[in-house]
């Protein structure tokens, strides 16, 4: 769990006045890569600041079971009101992509937007004078960027997944309601990965800007432990990637839900929407005229793992 700070406050507010105007109060402390007394939660390393990563745990690292009754916690900060996925697929021509990731992840962002998986994330909303409710637009995918130009390393580091966020953002352009997911390729991925966890989201502070993105390995490299062949496949996808879209799937819950993490929606005890829920009743879901494998997240109005709202 994260302590939910003055410092995450503040860049929440700015985040949040990018997208509907908010106001704040006391003077805070906004981390520059010039050098600064950061509140906890915060790194600064090789010129960039980000927040620790929130992880997702592999399938044998969860911790699984009945759960009391629960609900997600709003603690003031920005949620994405009108969310985007912008893919920057790092290095994939340079490195390889065996499993075809690329084309999966295109396409599942493709067919995200107005189903119903993600209209369980309209019951969440961000406080600004009133209530501003997440939408689900039928358009959510903003964009994808093969980035050949910088190169991947082996095992790339926090800052640099952050800092490639950063260059994903030079490229699209900043959006307050982007989640961007940088997709690393076949044998680079940050150390960890398929052994503690299969992704993680978190937020990096640049140029004033609060941006909230995913670091998305290369799953299928993972296998079982991070969802491969799970269950049966649908027509959409194969059993090695059905972990890329219960990965990702997950990851953008949290990163509309809670960009900025905790400031958003979460449970001190269980974490965010999708940890309550991760590898849990694994389905197909139908998005539009495609289906893709996904786990369940969690709704507050009926304090249980659900695959669609209402």
């Amino acid at each position: 769990m994260y302590r939910y700070s003055r410092l995450a406050a503040v860049l929440g507010c700015a985040a949040t006045l990018a997208m509907v105007g908010c106001s704040t109060t006391g003077s805070g402390v906004t981390p520059t890569t010039g050098g600064a007394n950061f509140d906890s939660g915060w790194v600064q390393k090789d010129g960039i600041v980000f927040h620790t990563p929130h992880y997702m745990a592999t399938a044998q690292k969860v911790k699984t079971g009945n759960k009391p009754a629960i609900t997600l916690v709003y603690s003031g900060g920005p949620v994405l009101v009108n969310p985007k996925m912008y893919i920057i697929l790092w290095g994939f021509k340079t490195y390889g992509d065996p499993n075809k990731v690329a084309k999966l992840l295109k396409s599942y962002g493709k067919s995200i937007g107005g189903s119903g998986y993600n209209n369980i994330y309209t019951q969440y909303y961000m406080t600004s004078g009133s209530n501003v409710y997440i939408t689900n637009p039928a358009k959510q995918l903003g964009g994808v960027w093969k980035d050949n130009a910088n190169a991947v390393p082996a095992h790339p580091t926090d800052a640099q997944v952050a800092a490639e966020a950063v260059n994903g953002v030079t490229h699209f352009g900043y959006d307050p309601n982007g989640s961007y997911v940088v997709a690393t390729p076949t044998g680079h991925s940050s150390s960890g990965f398929g052994t503690s966890y299969c992704a993680y989201h978190s937020a990096v502070n640049s140029g004033g800007h609060l941006i909230s993105y995913t670091n998305l390995p290369y799953m299928p490299d993972a296998g079982g432990n991070c969802g491969a062949s799970i269950i049966s496949p649908p027509s959409d996808e194969t059993g090695a990637d059905e972990g890329v879209t219960i990965v990702e799937g997950h990851e953008y819950g949290e990163s509309v839900t809670d960009p900025n993490p905790p400031s958003g929606w979460y449970n001190n005890q269980y974490g965010e929407i999708g940890d309550i829920c991760a590898w849990t009743n694994i389905q197909n879901d139908p998005y539009g005229k495609k289906s893709y494998t996904a786990q369940p997240m969690f709704s507050n109005a009926s304090q249980s793992c659900v695959h669609s709202y209402p």
